[in-house]
């Protein structure tokens, strides 16, 4: 950010979202560009969008939101970041339903999948950014490794699943999948 430029806030934010086509983030006041990710990131993000909505919907356990829509993660100055997918537990919601604008409480679970761009020690900020406002888990998902890093807020050492393992989260009674089903096609 050049000297004097003034800080966005996440409300100034929303306009220059959809300026953009959504392919920006706001960090700290300062608005992101990001590039637009490939066939393979979106379909490992449809992937795990679809086994943790086919774990959700029959029983309404929350909602499972995808496209990097946004998630309010600091204030003053402001953050607005867009994990690939999170799930949020229903009764978190306001009504139960999508919200206008970001979301601003905590989700459950935030899902980041990796693009061959992706600088690890921007992943390692979102990752502290989620922990600060209160999500207990992060996932990680790097389509070539064909391996998920799940990362506790509890603790700083995150566990590496590979193909042959399950994914399952305390965070998601009942959730389990095949880590290799989230990287067919890859």
């Amino acid at each position: 950010m050049s000297v004097g430029q003034a800080l966005v806030t996440a409300e100034e934010f929303k306009q220059i979202a959809i300026d953009r086509d959504g392919l920006v983030e706001l960090v700290r006041g300062e608005v992101i560009e990001m590039s637009r990710p490939g066939v393979k990131h979106g379909g490992v993000c449809a992937e795990i969008t679809r086994h943790l909505g086919n774990w959700a919907a029959p029983k309404k356990l929350g909602r499972v939101i995808a496209n990097d829509a946004g998630v309010q993660t600091e204030h003053n100055p402001d953050s607005v970041r867009g994990p690939d997918v999170f799930f949020i537990r229903m009764e978190r919601l306001p009504n139960g339903g999508y919200p206008d604008g970001w979301l601003e409480v905590p989700p459950d679970l935030c899902v980041e999948v990796l693009s061959p761009n992706d600088r690890w020690s921007e992943v390692v900020e979102k990752i502290s950014e989620y922990f600060r406002l209160g999500v207990p888990e992060v996932w990680v998902l790097d389509p070539a490794r064909h391996e998920v890093q799940v990362h506790l807020n509890t603790n700083g050492l995150p566990r590496t699943l590979r193909d042959g393992d399950a994914l399952t989260s305390e965070q998601l009674p009942g959730f389990e999948c095949a880590v290799s089903k989230l990287f067919e096609g890859c």
